[in-house]
């Protein structure tokens, strides 16, 4: 008989005590985003004519 338990997000198979790392990941792959997203808002600026120019 297997002890075993199935994480109800990702499907993984765990052994007793052991904690699923997909939750880890997503908030790993949620910073990533974010800090791309900020740093293309802070790269890219829209002129009065809606032309995006590359602050340099």
């Amino acid at each position: 008989m297997a002890f075993y338990r199935i994480c109800p997000d990702c499907g993984a198979y765990l052994d007793p005590g052991e904690r699923c790392s997909c939750h880890e990941e997503r908030l790993i792959e949620m910073e990533r985003k974010e800090k791309a997203t900020a740093f293309v808002e802070k790269m890219v600026k829209e002129e009065r004519n809606g032309q995006l120019r590359l602050a340099v």
